[in-house]
């Protein structure tokens, strides 16, 4: 918000403080000034006096002029076209900053010229506030004494703060509220109009206000039956310029004077455009409208909008639209005050892409009684400055209901909160300057805050009103009161800190990808189930929390890939989230190979089994034995991964994640081949009982080893024969591994397995005790699978 000093100087004494001053105590105090400048832009600028013109000799658009400047004449080269004898003007002199002009003295075209006569383009005016006329050629002043400071005569003698709202003090968008800080802060007098009641009479009106909607539970209206339309006077002029707002006529000008003073927004209706002295808020309209900046947005349902009849006349809380205007012969008008639902405009303004001043009112929690002040105080202006008259009762739909805060304190908790030794003088001191109404009873401080200040709840609020206004300088410099405590991870967090060193053990990256995404990314393959949305998205493409990490991961392969890094293995464990619910999830993805090739031609590939091998490797670190780990057939979504390279994983028979190549169709989408990916569900991993981690020595005897090869069906699967090998091993088996699986033509639908068996024991086994556990094992499979052995 721009901060006009002449005008904040209308509601509070500020003779004799700087702007600088108020800005540097405002910051201090917590209201952000980002910096502060003057409406005119530039150094040494002084009155001119045109005293001669004559044409450039050398020259068919310059002219030479004498300029008295109040001390001396100085000639100057001039190029407007609007130059004449007897002007006054503004010059800046030699040495004059403009911009990023120095002035110096030069000679154009042959002529001498000491300065330069200057347009409000070139001495830093906004476009929007000049005429046609004021942007082609040089400004002209109605007469002024030469050599004086040229931004009184323009009425541009004011300095600018340039303030950042901070999400706690809304009312900081207030002018009236900016004054009650101003002089709470420098301990000086309150200057505020008076103007209550100003609205509560009139003669009876055949208004009707209505709202079909409680996303708008207050709606007032007045109708004012002759107005005079006409140049506002120059106070109200100079300051909507100093706001940034450009000056329309004065009953335009009055509507956005008020809302600057108020913070509560007005619009103004010309009754003899609207078909009848009805008006309605509804948010079930649909359509494409024009609007007052002469730009056409659609309009859906859900979006807040002002009817007359059934014609929409405005955007609710954003902007009116251009059927119903303020014009040049308007002499009947409405005036609407009203409250909308902060939420709905900021979702209506965020998606048409407007940003007014109103919607950044009406999309922060506003004074309660302001609608009823700023329709007082655009009463009383209009009566005041256009003339109003025929005035009929004001008409209200709803009401806000509105209890005043109180809140108690005792001085002992502030200095103990604060570490200070203030007194209650100070204190009660503090309160009354904030317009607090602060009484005491037997050492408790009750205060009621203004409406304004509906950033005050509790007692912080107030310690905090204390320490800002008395400044943060009596603080002490004291180590805090902490009880000592000892830090350490949850078991939580030591097994995320051991996955995470195992994973960069096998040469994997760890990834952060985003938790917000589009609405595609959070459906399909292993989602949690039904997403939450942002209420108001900054993008489509972050509007919800993901439901499932595969499309992140997916997309770090893609942008890697894309970038010409094709080998690569990467992690990820983070939250997801659903509707009532969320889970913990690991995931693994890569393609190529992990480590890239040396000179002994070595290398990790990246396939299902290397993958499947770090996955058991990482589950054995965290506690969890091969035994208890099971892969079943792939029913989960064989879209997403290779309906024959994929797998679920188990944990005590109960689902735990998947492992699998990402299907080659949506490989191929992103440019990518053989990509192998892993989701497991950390939140059920982590809470089932795990075993316990055991060390065990080299062993001391012999381990005998036995190759074994069978021919069964192909339907037979490893995990089972290896399941019936080591049941008939009698505790003598401490290592299995298949070597071999063949397949072929010849063996039409059997396939022949070679396993290695390892078995040993606290001693020598004989040769008889490994071929009597060698029968019982083939025995077994033969029984059991009808198997052959070869």
């Amino acid at each position: 918000m721009l901060v006009s000093r002449k005008l904040l100087g209308r509601y509070v004494d500020i003779k004799g403080i700087t702007t600088q001053e108020i800005a540097d105590t405002l910051t201090n105090a917590g209201l952000e000034v980002e910096g502060v400048d003057s409406l005119l832009q530039g150094t040494k600028l002084v009155v001119g006096h045109v005293l001669e013109c004559e044409p450039h000799p050398d020259s068919d658009h310059l002219n030479v002029t004498q300029v008295d400047l109040g001390t001396h004449v100085e000639q100057i080269v001039c190029g407007a076209s609007n130059i004449a004898k007897g002007q006054y003007v503004v010059v800046a002199t030699v040495g004059a900053e403009l911009k990023d002009l120095t002035i110096k003295e030069t000679k154009i075209r042959g002529v001498e010229s000491k300065g330069m006569i200057c347009s409000l383009t070139e001495l830093g005016v906004a476009e929007k506030f000049l005429t046609d006329e004021q942007k082609e050629g040089i400004v002209v002043l109605p007469e002024a004494k030469p050599g004086s400071n040229p931004a009184v005569a323009l009425g541009l003698d004011d300095e600018i703060m340039d303030v950042s709202q901070t999400p706690n003090r809304s009312d900081f968008l207030s002018m009236f509220a900016i004054a009650h800080e101003v002089s709470a802060l420098f301990k000086r007098p309150l200057t505020l109009p008076t103007f209550e009641n100003a609205a509560s009479d009139g003669a009876p009106t055949n208004l009707k206000i209505t709202s079909y909607t409680e996303k708008s539970p207050l709606f007032l209206g007045k109708v004012i039956n002759s107005v005079t339309i006409g140049q506002s006077p120059d106070w109200i002029r100079e300051a909507l310029i100093g706001s940034g707002i450009k000056p329309i006529n004065n009953v335009v000008d009055i509507s956005n004077l008020v809302m600057l003073e108020t913070g509560q927004p007005l619009h103004f209706y010309d009754i003899d455009f609207l078909a009848n002295q009805d008006l309605s808020v509804r948010d079930d309209i649909e359509g494409s409208y024009e609007a007052l900046d002469d730009k056409t947005y659609t309009l859906n349902k859900g979006d807040l909008v002002i009817m007359n009849g059934d014609t929409p006349v405005g955007i609710a809380g954003i902007m009116g639209l251009g059927n119903s205007m303020i014009q040049d012969n308007s002499r009947r008008i409405v005036i609407e005050a009203a409250r909308f639902n902060h939420v709905s405009v900021r979702k209506t303004a965020t998606r048409i892409g407007v940003n007014t001043d109103a919607s950044a009112r009406f999309t922060k929690a506003m004074d309660p009684l302001s609608a009823h002040q700023a329709m007082d105080r655009a009463v009383q202006l209009l009566i005041e400055y256009a003339s109003a008259t025929e005035i009929e009762a004001t008409v209200q739909y709803g009401s806000i209901s509105y209890e005043p805060k109180q809140v108690s304190i005792t001085v002992d908790r502030i200095n103990a909160y604060l570490g200070t030794h203030l007194t209650e003088d100070v204190v009660m001191d503090v309160f009354e300057r904030l317009y607090f109404a602060p009484t005491v009873t037997d050492g408790v401080i009750t205060c009621t805050a203004p409406s304004f200040r509906n950033d005050i709840e509790i007692e912080v609020d107030l310690i905090e009103e204390v320490i800002r206004v008395v400044g943060y300088d009596v603080l002490e410099e004291t180590l805090p009161l902490m009880d000592l405590t000892l830090g350490n991870l949850t078991p939580f967090q030591r097994n995320i800190r051991l996955i995470e060193s195992v994973m960069l053990g096998f040469g994997a990256y760890q990834t952060n990808t985003y938790t917000l995404v589009e609405k595609a990314m959070t459906e399909g393959f292993e989602s949690l189930g039904e997403p939450v949305g942002l209420m108001s998205p900054m993008s489509d493409k972050r509007a919800y929390l993901r439901t499932q990490l595969f499309p992140s991961m997916l997309e770090v392969v893609a942008y890697n890939n894309a970038h010409k890094v094709s080998d690569g293995l990467y992690f990820e464990h983070s939250a997801i989230t659903a509707k009532d619910k969320t889970s913990y999830r690991l995931a693994i993805i890569g393609q190529g190979k992990v480590f890239s090739e040396n000179w002994t031609k070595s290398s990790v590939d990246i396939d299902f089994f290397n993958v499947k091998g770090m996955l058991m490797s990482l589950l054995d670190k965290l506690g969890f034995s091969e035994k208890r780990i099971g892969f079943n057939t792939d029913t989960v979504d064989t879209s997403v991964l290779h309906p024959y390279k994929s797998a679920e994983i188990t944990l005590n028979r109960q689902h735990l994640g998947v492992i699998g190549q990402v299907h080659p169709t949506l490989a191929a989408e992103h440019d990518l081949k053989d990509v192998m990916y892993v989701e497991i569900d950390l939140d059920f991993l982590l809470n089932q009982k795990r075993g316990q981690i055991k060390a065990a020595p080299v062993a001391k005897y012999p381990i005998v080893t036995r190759d074994l090869a069978i021919l069964c069906e192909k339907s037979v699967k490893v995990s089972d024969l290896s399941a019936s090998i080591e049941k008939a091993s009698r505790r003598y088996l401490v290592g299995l591994n298949v070597f071999d699986v063949f397949t072929s033509e010849k063996l039409g639908d059997k396939q022949s397995i070679a396993f290695k068996l390892s078995m040993g024991q606290n001693r020598t086994l004989s040769v008889e005790e490994v071929q009597e556990v060698m029968d019982a094992i083939t025995q077994e499979l033969v029984s059991k699978y009808n198997v052959e052995i070869r």
